[in-house]
């Protein structure tokens, strides 16, 4: 019997109110607990465990359970809150929108490998020419889980939930790929599932959960707890590894430790530092993979940084990953991030040819299978533009090319427009309302 069908065969679970939910199959892992996905398409059940992997008896979820719905959550955030508390077992029921994943579907891992090859599918052909075979199978992973453009769009939807959170005073305290989840279609919902660790920023230091490899330099090393700045790590961590599928810290220093450095069983030092490479890398004791003032730690893997962020991206990276390790008010706060994932979404294209997308400003020829960049017209204000692929013959406008830049808002319609681009014209959509005076397109060819 394989794992989904012993997970189904498990008896009912009733919550307080008398509700019974049947597991379905399991969703997502993590130090903290496990979620399954129930019978119920929008229903999710959540089980802390203990150190062997078993449910944990001794978790106060009750009174866990009393305080986040006492937080001053935003109105409409896309949070998971708890609905229930189990009766008979630890955990609790949760919402979650049918279809929905959890982030790590985009790293490449050893599943993601299997997986591709279990298929025994063709490499396509633009991945033909690839020497390095397990390259052309990330390449493929990439490709067929949205490529660059449905990452920017999910981490800046992340970012935005986030920043919310932050501007009430709230520390959500443990990101990771786990922990956020992302539904289907060309603009999909994006959730955070796990509201255990919310909580108001602590004045002094305290216990702090984070997810390993994730967790900011002083959450891990116990100097100080979780606090925005420290969520601002832990997003750009996995914001770099879902991108460019590498960790930001996981560079030369690990891979090819110079002999005086020591090896994977070296003796710590008398700071305290851990013995693991790995876990110094973690923990923040190495530079940056791409810092730019200190190449002692380059990175040995991963897209290249140019093809999956723009130069705002990088730069945000390198303030928090720079001088954001040793200095935590460094770290940029989570609208820039926001604000720039936005961006970078919005000037991203998808090739026609190979569905791998790229920025169209910079890149005449799709960089990934050398087809010339389609044409695309420009939707232009003083606040925002927007590149628009010409295969688009009505386009909705959204609120960030006209109003500030807003976290719930700027995906809602403004406008709609129609376009033909031979005439090099653009009319509002019969029956709505006329274009600002300050809206401006510009029909550019295609690459050559």
């Amino acid at each position: 019997m394989n794992k989904s069908a012993n997970i189904q065969s498990r008896k009912p679970l009733s919550d307080d109110y008398g509700n019974l939910h049947y597991l379905a199959d399991e969703l997502a892992r993590g130090g903290q607990g496990v979620v399954f996905r129930t019978r119920d398409a929008e229903l999710a059940i959540k089980q802390p465990l203990d150190a062997s992997g078993l449910p944990d008896k001794s978790v106060n979820l009750r009174d866990r359970f009393q305080n986040i719905r006492l937080l001053p959550m935003p109105a409409r955030i896309p949070v998971s809150l708890p609905l229930a508390i189990l009766r008979d077992e630890p955990g609790y029921v949760m919402r979650l929108l049918s279809g929905m994943k959890p982030f790590s579907v985009f790293d490449f891992d050893s599943r993601a490998k299997e997986a591709l090859q279990k298929r025994n599918a063709a490499v396509p052909q633009w991945l033909a020419n690839v020497p390095d075979n397990e390259m052309a199978l990330r390449l493929c992973h990439y490709e067929r889980t949205g490529s660059t453009r449905r990452r920017l769009f999910a981490l800046s939807k992340c970012a935005s939930i986030l920043a919310r959170l932050h501007s009430t005073g709230l520390v959500y305290g443990d990101i990771s790929p786990n922990n956020v989840f992302i539904g289907e279609g060309p603009s999909p919902d994006v959730w955070l599932i796990d509201a255990d660790n919310l909580r108001f920023e602590l004045p002094s230091t305290g216990t702090s959960v984070y997810t390993p490899g994730y967790g900011a330099p002083e959450v891990v090393r116990g100097t100080d707890s979780s606090r925005p700045r420290s969520d601002c790590w832990s997003f750009a961590v996995m914001a770099f590894k879902t991108l460019a599928l590498c960790h930001p810290f996981i560079g030369k220093k690990v891979t090819e430790p110079d002999d005086e450095e020591g090896g994977w069983d070296a003796e710590p030092v008398a700071d305290g530092t851990p013995a693991d490479l790995d876990e110094q890398a973690y923990a923040g004791y190495f530079p940056f993979v791409d810092d730019e003032n200190d190449d002692s730690n380059e990175g040995t893997g991963g897209l290249p940084r140019e093809l999956v962020t723009t130069p705002g991206l990088r730069l945000l990276l390198q303030e928090t990953f720079g001088p954001g390790r040793k200095q935590p008010h460094r770290r940029p706060a989570m609208f820039f991030w926001a604000l720039e994932f936005t961006k970078a979404f919005d000037h991203s294209m998808e090739c026609r040819a190979c569905q791998m997308s790229y920025f169209a400003d910079v890149n005449e020829l799709c960089p990934y299978c050398g087809i010339p960049r389609p044409a695309f017209i420009r939707a232009k204000t003083a606040r925002w533009e927007i590149l628009i692929p010409t295969g688009s013959t009505e386009f909705a406008l959204p609120n960030r090319l006209f109003y500030p830049f807003s976290f719930e808002h700027n995906d809602k319609v403004e406008y709609e427009a129609v376009f033909d681009f031979a005439a090099r014209t653009a009319f509002p959509v019969r029956g709505t309302k006329a274009f600002p005076a300050n809206l401006i397109f510009e029909f550019v060819e295609a690459g050559r």
